[in-house]
């Protein structure tokens, strides 16, 4: 017997289905994966049939319509449900992921009367659709048009009986899937490889020639050649047919890497992003779908990719946190990224010069495939990294007070040679706040538990809710005028490099300036052709980018991490440190590394000037193993936000009663959330440490059916984000 209704997930951020009547007309076309048409309130929603069922337990409303957009691949829909059921996300909201931009969100589509439905029409066959039919006899129209004029939850009636259908915008694009962002660099030369990087392809070749799931960890020095393994890699899997799928952690990433793919695989490269426009992401979206590109550049959502024929995936930078979404929908790409290799039988190699904790202990107990990159691919030597102890009296920083005089005069030789520079601090804006010293009164977000940051051009803002006031000449509390700028960020840094090295040409490269589009093409391209000096930058400055004209790299307050209530602090410095420092020396001239510290003497600092990461690895994972984090435990985190701090307190109390006791689970709190206040919602939080997934599972089960007036509730599995 044909089933009769369907289970659809709708992009909302709810828990559960909801089930649809197949109407006479769509009963042979429906399947699980099929997108959809559906009725929701009084809106039209794209959404996704997960099951056919033959009943169904509630009164229903019928599908309108497919939605004209390809069915998902069943490997697809069965990778979403996993990531739902796994991070406890709303199915719906993952599922929203996996369609094109413009479809996903309904933009354009249109209702208008039928054929059949003219002719009722001009018959004054009406029925009881007579007003719907009146206003479009005068042409297409939107849901969002017709929602103020008629009853709208009588439209999948009307589609049913054939009187009218629903038009959708124009699913054609461009033939191939090219990147539309400008080639920064043109790569023709052919690399040879290093016996390493040989044995690390090799590696990675016989697990696709077996075309079976493995997860490789490719942990290689900065400057090791690990592009040029996935690329020798990729073109493999493209000259035999297969598709690949490779993510990066930033946008920050892809112009340079595109641009190499590109000129690989010319017209078979499609790119996701949210930097580039959303008709040209749904026409690469089409390119795979339809099969004419068969690469996928992304970053976290592209581990997504409708790719054909997938047989390789590669996540570079696999240790980055940006592959982490703590809001919902929330998942960790990287993570994801190992699933569907699973599901789909293939390889998956995680990249990385500074491996996560938790990616190494599996390379450690032989759930991963270890493949080692432990020199550089070039004759050019590793950097030189010298530390400046800032704490340190005696430290002459004469000219600015974040600046040492050992790093500015080596700035200025390193311009007088013609060489280039990059100067790391991990804080945008001028400064982080404004104080005044006469009552120590500093200017606070009025909606948030933190301070407001100083920018120049922006005035004072924060960087959690976006509010945004201008900067007071004169102190709101007790009316004193030396109210000024304390700390410094990047603003501030490249202000003051343009000012003490007048011949040179300073930039700066953080969130603010990527804000304009173009930007970070302009910057890219500006420094591969050695026309900016000296780059100031944030984080995005530690992510893979390979310019040989780097010769010097200065890293500012390097241990700033660790002043944050995170047991991953420590490896996040780490990380920064080592990953900063590899961008120097690239080219023919050996490179310098100044690294400001306050704090020298700190396990993760010293580990990081030495490079050494198994010296790190061993005493983080001795600390990590003796508190019970992870990756010896499995980490779960629930907090609850309201407007009313004295039923959030209630609410966070209530679910803690709610987690079993049991020999598995430990439970931190519940306590203020580091960060108390975000937009006038009070938070509170608590943690759950599990000897397994299972057992954490379990004891989050209760959690995602508590319901209490004016209180949300976000459940966070493996998160990363401890603020």
């Amino acid at each position: 017997m044909t089933a009769r209704f369907a289970r659809v997930a709708i992009p909302r951020p709810v828990d559960k289905t909801f089930h649809y009547r197949i109407p006479d007309q769509l009963v042979d076309r429906i399947a699980p994966g099929t997108v959809v048409l559906a009725p929701f309130g009084k809106k039209t929603m794209t959404c996704v049939v997960v099951e056919l069922v033959d009943d169904s337990p509630v009164k229903t409303r019928s599908l309108l319509a497919m939605a004209g957009t390809p069915s998902l691949d069943p490997g697809l829909l069965e990778l979403a449900q996993w990531t739902a059921g796994y991070y406890r996300s709303p199915l719906g909201l993952i599922l929203r992921m996996l369609l094109p931009p413009l479809e996903r969100r309904n933009r354009g589509a249109k209702f208008r009367l039928t054929p059949l439905g003219k002719k009722a029409h001009e018959c004054h066959e009406k029925g009881p659709f007579g007003e719907i039919m009146d206003l479009l006899s005068r042409g297409p129209r939107t849901s969002t048009y017709l929602e103020g004029k008629t009853d709208t939850e009588r439209l999948d009636d009307a589609v049913e009986t054939g009187l009218i259908e629903i038009v959708l915008p124009s699913t054609t694009g461009p033939s191939g899937g090219a990147p539309a962002s400008m080639r920064i660099r043109d790569e023709k030369k052919i690399l040879k490889l290093t016996p390493h990087q040989s044995s690390a392809l090799e590696t990675i070749i016989e697990s696709t020639d077996k075309a079976e799931f493995t997860v490789i960890l490719l942990h290689g020095i900065t400057g090791s050649g690990k592009t040029e393994v996935y690329l020798r890699a990729a073109r493999r899997m493209l000259d035999s047919g297969k598709g690949v799928l490779l993510l990066v952690p930033e946008i920050a990433l892809t112009p340079l890497l595109t641009s190499r793919l590109d000129t690989m695989a010319p017209g078979k490269v499609a790119v996701f992003h949210s930097g580039v426009p959303a008709g040209e992401r749904r026409a690469a979206w089409e390119a795979l779908a339809l099969g004419r590109a068969r690469l996928a550049v992304g970053v976290r959502s592209g581990v997504f990719a409708p790719v054909p024929d997938l047989g390789l995936i590669i996540v570079d930078e696999e240790h980055d946190s940006s592959y982490r979404q703590e809001e919902a929908p929330s998942y960790n790409a990287r993570d994801v990224a190992v699933k569907r290799g699973q599901i789909e039988n293939i390889p998956v190699v995680l990249g990385s010069a500074t491996p996560s904790l938790e990616s190494y202990r599996n390379a450690e107990t032989g759930r991963y495939r270890l493949a080692i990159l432990p020199e550089r691919a070039t004759p050019s030597q590793y950097p030189g990294i010298e530390v400046v102890d800032m704490a340190d009296p005696k430290v002459d920083r004469s000219v600015h007070p974040f600046l040492s005089a050992k790093l500015l005069s080596n700035l200025q030789d390193t311009v007088e040679r013609g060489e280039q520079s990059i100067i790391f601090l991990n804080r945008r804006g001028f400064a982080p706040f404004l104080l005044c010293p006469e009552c120590n009164y500093t200017l606070a977000c009025p909606n948030c538990s933190v301070t407001l940051t100083y920018h120049l051009s922006r005035g004072m803002l924060c960087h959690y809710c976006g509010h945004v006031q201008p900067p007071p000449s004169i102190c709101p509390s007790c009316g004193g005028s030396r109210i000024a700028p304390v700390g410094t960020g990047t603003q501030r840094i490249e202000e003051v490099l343009q000012a003490v090295l007048p011949g040179a040409v300073v930039e700066r490269l953080d969130r603010d300036i990527m804000e304009k589009r173009g930007a970070l093409e302009n910057v890219f391209r500006r420094m591969d052709r050695g026309e900016i000096q000296v780059l100031v930058g944030t984080q995005i400055l530690a992510k893979g980018h390979d310019f040989p004209g780097i010769t010097l790299v200065g890293i500012l307050n390097a241990e700033q991490a660790l002043d944050f209530p995170d047991f991953r602090a420590a490896e996040r410095t780490f990380q920064l440190i080592t990953q900063v420092s590899g961008r120097s020396g690239r080219g023919s001239t050996r490179g310098r590394v100044i690294v400001q510290s306050y704090f020298p003497e700190h396990y993760a600092v010293v580990a990081a000037l030495s490079q050494d990461y198994g010296v790190f690895y061993k005493t983080e994972t001795a600390i990590r193993k003796e508190f019970g984090y992870p990756p010896f435990k499995r980490l779960g985190r629930v907090i609850a936000d309201g407007i009313s701090e004295k039923r959030v307190m209630a609410a966070i109390r209530e679910l803690v009663g709610r987690i079993p006791r049991s020999a598995g689970i430990r439970i931190l709190g519940p306590s203020p959330a580091p960060l108390p206040k975000i937009r006038n919602r009070h938070r509170w939080h608590f943690l759950l440490l599990a000897d397994s997934h299972r057992d954490l599972s379990a004891a989050l089960e209760n959690t995602g059916a508590f319901h209490l007036p004016g209180i949300r509730v976000h459940v966070r599995v493996d998160p990363y984000n401890m603020m």
